[in-house]
């Protein structure tokens, strides 16, 4: 059973409850005719309420058919207004015997009531929808809207016991003042005063904007005021003055601090993140610090042990670490340092090939200018590439490499033989990756100051590289 059948269930015997109710404790007393007004009011609230929760609302404002739901609200408005003055036309008629009936449509009361039934009916399903969007979300506009609603509601009854007790026009002013005022607050504060952020709308206008709606908002509260107080039409005016030079001035005072705090909030935010990432940086510079301190310690006792060309990979490889974790992020480097970095490779391969006197490697780098630079990890792939498919320890194979530089110019060849590895290896799929790679970052580098020249034949690959430094 949905919500919808629920409600029209509990609804119906609420007003079935009602008829009884009046019926059996008015009808000795006042008669027939000023029963039957009262039952028919209950009747006109009972159809709107029907009509428009079951009908009007969830066909057509939920579907977001606002034009036509509005058109259908105005003209149930209409009819109510009409149903319930007839109502209070019998009930005169009851006591004064009197048939004037346009006097009883004209006046407040009838139209008072219609009023604060649709405006009650409008704010009962906007809390209904906001308590679904509570349920779903927990969070959000609604959620705060629906808490502030709360505590105006428990104070506000609590603040209209107490006057109750004291005067009744008091009691009325406030039951009229409360609701009016919060929604006047929320209207600024969650709307109006975005709304003005946002389109850049000058303070003439915003306030021309804010006090037209609050008047109009106003109208139901203040003649239902007046009905119930019995108070002259000039309290009206005043009243809504009151309100809104509290409210208004009060909602901007709340919206600033609100910004104000929000700001606060998000540089807390930045700063908590910048310490973040510094504690993160911090963390990652432990694991490579303790590794350094192991490579060491072997380099160490690989001198003791006089081991002397393990101790000097161990160092060779300490400073290759050393160059991928704080040179390789850099724009540009050093070429010296890219040249290091190269030697410090090609010693390390030649330790796994120098036992198979069918591999040769010969390599010619010349020491760089101090001032050249270069984008750093630009030439390693090459020699990479060289190592991983020019050497194997079953055929004859070779290396050969070139560095040097001149007018400004670097110059940088490879030669090495080739071998092709058969299909089911897995790394025959990943070759020529890191190749395109150094492709991509030449274009992006150097366009228009390189010159790359690449040359493959059934025993060799062969590369050359030139490039205006």
């Amino acid at each position: 059973m949905n919500w919808h059948r629920i409600e029209f269930i509990i609804a119906t015997a609420i007003y079935l409850f009602s008829l009884i109710f009046i019926y059996s404790n008015s009808i000795d007393h006042w008669g027939e005719r000023y029963v039957a007004s009262y039952m028919g009011c209950a009747t006109v609230i009972y159809g709107v309420f029907a009509l428009f929760t079951q009908w009007i609302w969830p066909c057509y404002f939920r579907k977001r058919k606002i034009e036509l739901g509005a058109v259908l609200t105005l003209l149930l408005f209409f009819f109510s207004w009409i149903g319930l003055s007839v109502c209070v036309w019998i009930r005169h008629y009851a006591v004064y015997q009197s048939t004037a009936f346009w006097p009883h449509l004209t006046r407040g009361e009838s139209l008072a009531v219609s009023l604060l039934l649709f405006l009650s009916l409008f704010a009962y399903e906007g809390l209904r929808h906001s308590i679904v969007l509570v349920r779903t979300s927990g969070r959000g506009l609604s959620k705060r809207i629906i808490q502030e609603s709360l505590v105006v509601l428990g104070g506000g009854i609590a603040i209209f016991l107490f006057l109750l007790s004291l005067a009744e026009s008091l009691a009325a002013l406030w039951l009229s003042a409360v609701p009016y005022a919060y929604t006047i607050y929320a209207l600024n504060i969650y709307w109006l005063l975005p709304l003005r952020e946002k389109r850049h709308h000058s303070l003439v206008l915003y306030l021309a904007i804010a006090i037209g709606l609050s008047f109009v908002i106003f109208i139901p509260f203040g003649i239902f005021f007046l009905n119930v107080s019995r108070a002259a039409g000039a309290v009206f005016f005043f009243e809504w003055i009151c309100i809104i030079l509290i409210v208004i001035p009060l909602a901007n005072l709340v919206y600033r601090r609100q910004k104000e705090r929000i700001a606060q909030l998000v540089n807390l935010q930045l700063e908590l993140g910048q310490t973040s990432a510094d504690l993160s940086f911090l963390r990652s510079q432990i694991n490579p610090h303790f590794l350094f301190n192991i490579l060491n310690t072997l380099y160490g006792t690989a001198l003791q042990e006089k081991a002397d060309r393990t101790a000097s990979s161990i160092q060779k490889l300490g400073d290759m670490m050393r160059f991928m974790l704080h040179e390789n992020n850099q724009d540009k480097i050093l070429l010296s340092r890219e040249v290091e970095y190269l030697r410090n490779y090609i010693d390390l391969q030649l330790l796994r090939t120098a036992t198979s006197p069918g591999i040769t490697v010969e390599h010619t780098i010349h020491d760089a200018l101090s001032n050249t630079y270069i984008a750093p990890m630009l030439l390693i792939p090459f020699v990479e590439n060289a190592f991983k498919h020019g050497i194997s320890l079953q055929e004859k194979s070779w290396i050969k490499i070139s560095l040097y530089e001149a007018d400004g110019r670097l110059f940088f060849d490879v030669h090495n033989s080739i071998h092709r590895k058969p299909d089911s290896d897995p790394e025959r799929r990943h070759s020529g990756i890191g190749l395109e790679n150094v492709k991509q970052r030449l274009a992006m580098l150097y366009p228009g100051r390189h010159d790359l020249v690449i040359r493959e034949t059934t025993q060799e690959f062969f590369i050359h590289l030139t490039v205006i430094c």
